[in-house]
């Protein structure tokens, strides 16, 4: 098991040589093909698996990752695959992840749109998802607890965290306002 990586000590050794485009690609598909929830969900299994067991990103790269799919429009996990596939192989390493994370939802929709017309009211699919549901939310919270740890160094960034979940439940802010008012913030505070 991987000790955690706090703020401190935000590096560990990468490997060498930048993986293959056919390995970015199956890594990806592997990871597409067994996350359930989509793209927030997705994030705590990709960071385990490009930062922690194969090494190939940094930790802070990592998070300048998560951030970055924060403010761009897209689907999470397709962002998260072009810009980790990116850092390690440019353009063609983005693709190939991007590919690798989309095909398995794309196979399985396809397979289901033919195979099951009324898929989605059958005992067994609503049985499965509502085992499915608090899996996700624990993965969803596992990878926002571990952001947080590394990220929230400082009082300031303490606080932001508070307010952009008030403004958000208490106001009715949308996230938008509240994430670009926090990278206003970012911009005008950090050291």
């Amino acid at each position: 098991m991987e000790k955690p990586i706090n703020a401190r000590e935000n590096t560990i050794p990468i490997t060498a040589s930048p993986p293959s485009l056919w390995l970015i690609f199956w890594t990806f598909f592997k990871i597409g093909a067994f996350t359930f929830g989509g793209g927030f969900a997705m994030i705590s299994l990709i960071e385990q698996e490009l930062v922690h067991r194969r090494r190939w990103i940094q930790p802070s790269h990592f998070l300048d990752c998560v951030s970055s799919v924060q403010l761009i429009p897209g689907a999470v996990a397709i962002n998260m695959a072009l810009f980790t596939g990116h850092s390690m192989r440019g353009l063609s390493g983005g693709l190939a992840a991007a590919a690798g994370v989309t095909l398995p939802s794309f196979l399985v929709i396809s397979f289901i749109a033919n195979a099951f017309s009324d898929f989605h009211k059958s005992q067994i699919a609503s049985g499965f998802f509502q085992g499915v549901r608090p899996v996700v939310v624990g993965l969803i919270l596992a990878t926002a607890l571990r952001i947080g740890g590394q990220t929230l160094d400082a009082k300031w960034k303490w606080i932001a965290v508070i307010v952009g979940l008030g403004v958000m439940f208490l106001l009715q802010v949308h996230p938008i306002v509240v994430v670009l008012s926090a990278a206003v913030a970012g911009l005008l505070l950090s050291e």
